[in-house]
């Protein structure tokens, strides 16, 4: 039974494991980064302990240090960094905590990639065409003509489209190695590679939801589409997947129980899949962790992802079967970051100088800001996440469009106004898209400006007045005084 649990993860997912709990009556401890001071998620939570790691190797003392001051019963890393860490999973059970996540074998099998195409296969699953090509460069070379350029060559412990590149010709293929084995080695621990065909951009990514305990149960709940990506990192999620039919749909779920069961999974998950134009689909990778995108199969279920992942991570039976899960409508996540689309989505810092929410029916927002904290560029650019719930996808994508009319967050630029661009392509709105969609990405002229000049001056006025453009963190785009009588934008506002 898990009376206490500890944070070790920050923002959004941290707040929402905080609202679960409260719910569940468990207390919740954030062990949390000092310069995240006054952010939402550290005053919501029960007790709070600011940590001095730099890094996700050098927090696991001090989260489990945290967790023995703090007497907590387990340990929650969200989708943080430590969250597919095998060998925190170990450390945290060795220690006495429970490790709020799958078991530490079923990490490394999936987080392995060659041990998950492995899996994969073992279950019947298709893979890409591809493989491990050994040490050498002329191994690993033949290995690529084999597959056919292009390939991709992509990290084994990789992630996060982190440590992966395509390479079109052989001559381009030592430097692209290396630098893939670099990044790997820089980011992940392991330089290790694997070699896949690349299938190119006209093809679609789907994942099916799963859910297991440690009793050997394991369900699907439902699948999302994931094709709306920058640099190989997901903008926006919906669920159902658009664009499948019937038959497709229910054989991508049960390839996914099938791995998932092939794997021992227990706990929630995300199976990956590519899907050809012609139906084809192939098994890319397994996530062994909540997903940021949870909320739009929570929004189509009924079911919190949160509550479940505590409660098998205490020993406990899944209460659901199969048939006992019902699919309601249609929901759309948006994530809002600190990213400026009129720079190629650059990362963007400052403090957040005024903040309006979204609201009604069908409307959620899961947030990790609030007027006057900062956004660090030492961290993931997410600040928010809109979810929104209706009964077809039309009336979903109507409703964001109003939802995101209503969001307001000044002090740094966001992605919004590509959002509103994506509600109005055509492939999008009829839901035939691909991962080709942003190929040719460019911001009209009309979304540059497409702000309320009058609130950008207020906001910034307002900052200026509370003396908060002089507590700005490393590296921000906070409004100044300067900014004020320099930037055209905001200059039109101050002349009304």
């Amino acid at each position: 039974m898990i009376r206490r649990l500890l944070l070790c993860c920050r923002g959004e997912i941290a707040l929402r494991f905080i609202r679960t709990c409260r719910l569940m009556g468990v207390e919740t401890v954030a062990a949390y980064p000092a310069e995240d001071d006054g952010h939402p998620y550290v005053l919501a939570a029960d007790q709070r302990f600011p940590i001095e790691a730099a890094s996700a190797g050098s927090a696991m003392a001090e989260v489990l240090q945290v967790a023995r001051l703090a007497r907590v019963d387990a340990i929650a890393p969200g989708y943080g960094p430590l969250a597919e860490n095998a060998e925190f999973a170990a450390a945290c059970a060795e220690a006495g905590f429970i490790f709020v996540g799958p078991r530490p074998e079923a990490i490394r099998q999936s987080g392995d990639k060659l041990r998950a195409r492995e899996a994969a296969c073992l279950a019947g699953v298709p893979v890409i065409p591809g493989g491990h090509p050994g040490d050498g460069l002329e191994q690993s070379l033949d290995l690529a003509r084999e597959i056919g350029f292009p390939v991709l060559i992509k990290a084994v412990m990789g992630g996060g489209g982190r440590g992966i590149r395509v390479v079109e010709a052989p001559e381009a293929f030592a430097g692209a190695l290396d630098e893939v084995r670099s990044e790997a080695l820089s980011a992940f621990g392991c330089g290790d590679v694997y070699l896949e065909r690349f299938l190119g951009t006209s093809i679609r990514h789907i994942e099916v939801q799963v859910l297991g305990d440690k009793h050997g149960n394991v369900l699907h709940l439902g699948d999302r589409g994931c094709s709306v990506q920058r640099r190989r990192q997901k903008l926006v999620e919906e669920a159902p997947a658009p664009g499948l039919d019937a038959a497709l749909r229910n054989e991508l779920r049960l390839a996914a129980l099938a791995i998932a069961r092939q794997l021992g999974y227990d706990s929630a998950g995300t199976v990956e899949f590519l899907v050809a134009g012609d139906g084809r689909f192939y098994f890319i990778e397994m996530n062994a962790r909540i997903q940021v995108e949870h909320p739009v199969t929570e929004a189509i279920t009924g079911i919190d992802l949160v509550e479940q992942m505590i409660h098998v991570a205490g020993g406990g039976r899944l209460s659901l079967r199969q048939d006992d899960i019902e699919f309601r409508g249609h929901a759309v996540e948006f994530r809002l970051c600190a990213e400026d689309p009129r720079n190629q989505f650059f990362p963007a810092a400052g403090r957040v100088a005024s903040y309006a929410v979204p609201e009604g029916e069908g409307v959620r927002l899961d947030s990790g800001v609030a007027s006057g904290v900062a956004q660090s560029p030492r961290f993931d650019s997410l600040c928010a996440k809109l979810i929104v719930h209706q009964s077809s996808r039309e009336r979903a994508l109507a409703r964001a469009s109003h939802a995101l009319g209503e969001f307001r967050l000044f002090g740094f630029p966001t992605n919004v106004p590509f959002h509103h661009w994506l509600l109005e392509q055509p492939q999008f709105r009829d839901g035939s898209y691909d991962l080709s969609l942003l190929e040719d990405f460019e911001l009209p002229p009309e979304r540059l400006h497409a702000v309320d000049r009058r609130a950008v001056f207020a906001a910034a006025l307002a900052t200026a007045l509370a003396g908060v453009a002089g507590r700005r963190a490393e590296g921000s785009a906070t409004v100044s005084g300067w900014k004020l009588r320099n930037d055209p934008l905001l200059a039109a506002g101050a002349r009304g």
